[in-house]
């Protein structure tokens, strides 16, 4: 029997630290957040598209990696819930944009610490910047392109004349300039609307709220005894009394 405690309590423990590995993965991914792009993008003399390099590269756009950090937290709360959902048996109703349930203080507390990763989320989460005006759209995304610059190289030319009062023709060598290409400087912006992210900060706060308006109902409570383990500490403590009196 002994041996099967030892097992649960290493396979809670396991549970447990993956779900702060998966919260830190979360966080790091956050961290990959960019705000823009900036691409390199050159022409040729008749203004077709010829190259693009990526001077700054995102790894993904913000609202991929916010929805694969949702998916983390959605996941976390799942099991540590699983994990929790005997440990007490008091429960406060927790309501939040239309979503109610009654929850106990280590369900909301899980929920509480996947509230911290969701407000780190939208505070990382780009604000469209008002001082570029859009000019262009790459990949359907605003974007501010600088005027195409011309590149020349130096070429050289065999020029004929005609000597004068003579019908003898020379040639002399001519040095010119060609544009060979054009190139500009496109920053895409990956921002979100003002009033989208004021609405995410707005709601990350409700959130906070609303998960402690619950754990208060809950604590407030009465807590119902444990006879078992009331009766453990009492022997644990008459023990050590006969040995202190003894």
């Amino acid at each position: 029997m002994a041996k099967s405690n030892a097992g649960s309590s290493n396979a809670v423990q396991t549970t447990f630290t993956k779900q702060k590995r998966e919260l830190a993965k979360a966080n790091e991914l956050i961290n990959q957040i960019r705000a823009q792009e900036k691409r390199l993008q050159r022409f040729t003399p008749d203004g077709k598209l010829q190259t693009e390099e990526r001077e700054s590269y995102l790894l993904a756009t913000p609202q991929e990696i916010a929805n694969k950090v949702l998916t983390i937290v959605v996941e976390v709360v799942s099991q540590h819930g699983a994990r929790q959902v005997a440990n007490s048996a008091n429960k406060g109703k927790f309501a939040f944009m239309g979503i109610e349930a009654e929850l106990t203080v280590p369900q909301l507390r899980a929920l509480q610490d996947a509230a911290v990763t969701l407000r780190n989320l939208v505070d990382k989460l780009p604000m469209e910047n008002k001082r570029y005006i859009p000019n262009e759209k790459i990949d359907g995304l605003p974007a501010f392109a600088t005027p195409l610059v011309e590149n020349k190289e130096k070429r050289s030319r065999v020029v004929p004349y005609e000597e004068k009062d003579s019908t003898r023709i020379r040639t002399y060598q001519e040095d010119y300039e060609e544009v060979v290409s054009q190139t500009r400087e496109v920053t895409v912006d990956y921002g979100l609307p003002v009033a989208k992210i004021t609405a995410l900060r707005e709601m990350v706060g409700d959130l906070d709220a609303a998960i402690q308006v619950a754990i208060d109902e809950a604590n407030a409570k009465p807590h119902a005894n444990d006879p078992v383990l009331n009766d453990v500490v009492a022997k644990v403590a008459d023990a050590f009394r006969k040995e202190i009196d003894g």
